[in-house]
């Protein structure tokens, strides 16, 4: 894992009180995320992936810059030991009125540079023996994960936290990919029913996490697709969703479903375009559709940037107003009074000195002000208009 950062504190906004999601969990309704009361809400969480040394103090902080998520990974191969981190953040969560969401991110964990420590799986699977497998994570690293044991260890996280509301979603798989030669039901360059199927993953996986937790979302993926890998489409890199529209994921539980995409800008994601008419074509063609025909949400669960460039500027740009409903006359999706926009997690929290996204905090504790111009958009109506953040404040919190 990346070292500890410390913990920051914020003046706390206006928005951190009304962006905060109201108690209990969540349904959907169409395209809409909406709570037990039936009104629509937004997620805007923030991703989490260090060893932070305070989770207490940084929960709080996270809670006082505004964001009402906060999105926690685990992997396989540490199981035992990130059940009790996720357990201590669940309930710092819970104290500082935030939700948080699960992510399944690899397998094997931490392993090495050939697949970002663990970044993305480089198999693209979300196992790593077996059939559909070399039995490698294809990063050199013995598979050990079956598809048996990876639904296994989901219901035992499930199992952990259910009936706990703060808990209000499960993010399925961290950014699979076609590189493991995924299809979706029968589409995909092999056709057919198979043991890489990641629309039976999904549904499989779902009903056995919804019998120990029904209350919770289930949040399956977009393949990230280079290459037109499934039929009727072209490439998809943020997430191929092109076919859930024919052949949606039906669980068990309805109305728990919210389908997921990663956005970055080309200087991290090396692809193009990444803004103007183009950029959005093509979130309308691979997954804007799902929103825009009111079929399901659609939740940006992981979307970023340094915020140093011009080019990062065009593209959280063109992204935020799509997002947002500013784009109705490119084909956008539109939002009615009373409904939220797209919701989505920005990556991410902290302070990470030469990575890319470098983190919401400089060194200091105070939040970059460059990123918080872009996240604090993601925030529930009316919560994004205007901030009263003071960057200039120091942090309060020790690490």
């Amino acid at each position: 894992m990346t070292p500890p950062s410390p913990a920051a504190t914020v003046a706390a906004p206006r928005a951190s009180v009304c962006a905060k999601l109201p108690p209990g969990y969540l349904h959907t309704n169409g395209s809409q995320i909406v709570d037990a009361a039936g009104d629509d809400v937004r997620i805007a969480s923030v991703g989490w992936n260090q060893n932070f040394s305070a989770i207490q103090a940084t929960v709080a902080a996270i809670a006082a810059s505004g964001f009402n998520t906060v999105r926690v990974s685990w992997d396989d191969a540490n199981l035992k030991a990130d059940l009790v981190s996720l357990t201590h953040i669940v309930a710092a969560a819970a104290t500082n009125g935030l939700k948080v969401i699960i992510d399944h991110h690899n397998d094997e964990g931490f392993t090495n540079p050939r697949d970002g420590y663990g970044a993305q799986q480089r198999n693209g699977l979300w196992f790593d023996r077996g059939p559909g497998t070399n039995n490698t994570n294809g990063a050199g690293v013995k598979g050990t994960v079956t598809q048996e044991k990876f639904k296994a260890d989901w219901v035992t996280v499930a199992r952990t936290f259910a009936g706990n509301a703060t808990v209000i979603g499960f993010d399925l798989d961290n950014e699979p990919n076609t590189n493991g030669h995924i299809t979706w039901g029968p589409y995909g360059p092999h056709g057919g029913y198979g043991p890489t199927d990641i629309h039976a993953m999904d549904q499989t996986v779902g009903d056995a996490i919804q019998a120990v937790d029904p209350g919770a979302l289930i949040i399956a993926e977009g393949p990230q697709n280079y290459a037109s890998s499934f039929a009727r489409t072209g490439p998809a890199p943020a997430g191929d969703l092109t076919v859930a529209g024919v052949d949606p994921v039906v669980l068990n539980v309805p109305h728990h479903l919210v389908y997921s995409v990663h956005d970055y800008p080309a200087e991290i994601s090396a692809v193009h375009p990444d803004h103007g008419p183009a950029a959005i074509a093509a979130m309308n063609r691979t997954w804007g559709y799902l929103v825009t025909g009111n079929v399901a949400p659609v939740w940006v669960g992981e979307m970023g940037s340094s915020m140093t460039s011009a080019d990062s500027r065009r593209w959280a740009a063109t992204l935020l107003d799509y997002m947002n409903g500013h784009d109705g006359a490119g084909g956008g999706p539109t939002f009615a009074p009373g409904q939220q926009p797209i919701s989505g997690d920005w990556w991410v929290w902290g302070n990470l000195p030469g990575e890319a996204p470098d983190g919401t905090l400089n060194a200091d504790g105070t939040l970059r002000p460059a990123q918080y111009a872009v996240w604090h958009r993601l925030l529930p109506v009316p919560c994004n208009r205007g901030s009263t953040i003071d960057f200039k404040r120091p942090a309060a919190i020790p690490p």
